[in-house]
């Protein structure tokens, strides 16, 4: 195998190293989206669960306001708040955690990023030293057919006859 040779074949190498982290780069930003798509439901739910609340809690005391909850009333407002306050934990709980994936997939994405560019730069580098090596092997070729030309025979003889 010469040097030609082993240059294209890295080149097939290092042309499949990048999709490969091409293909790796994309499948983490996905996965970065998904998580950032899970952070804004969350949220949503976050602040629709405290409009709510909100209004609930309005309610009580709109029906205070003539005078005191009777102890039914207070108990389910207690027992509301309980499990307002349970569900706000929890949701702030999941959302810390989705939080934390998404930066790490965030931290990923920039990893496979600069893996990616790296195996771009390279394989642009060996595509340059490959057009330069098959311009030389041309130049090379061109000389040795005018070379041939001049050491043949005689103008006017048949090519091959001394």
């Amino acid at each position: 195998m010469n040097d030609r040779q082993r240059l294209e074949r890295l080149m097939t190498l290092r042309e499949r190293r990048e999709r490969q982290a091409a293909s790796a780069l994309l499948e983490q930003r996905r996965r970065y989206r998904h998580e950032a798509g899970r952070l804004d439901e969350l949220d949503q739910t976050l602040e629709r669960e405290r409009s709510e609340f909100d209004r609930l809690e309005q309610g009580w005391f709109e029906a205070a306001e003539g005078g005191t909850l009777s102890p039914a009333e207070l108990g389910q407002a207690r027992q509301a708040l309980d499990e307002h306050y349970h569900r706000q934990a929890e949701l702030a709980r999941v959302r810390s955690a989705v939080e934390r994936e998404r930066s790490r997939l965030l931290d990923e994405c920039e990893r496979q990023a600069e893996i990616w560019k790296r195996r771009a730069h390279a394989r642009e580098a060996l595509e340059k030293l490959l057009a330069r090596r098959q311009e030389a092997d041309r130049i090379k070729e061109e000389g040795r057919l005018e070379a041939d030309l001049e050491d043949g025979p005689a103008q006017g003889g048949p090519p091959g006859e001394a």
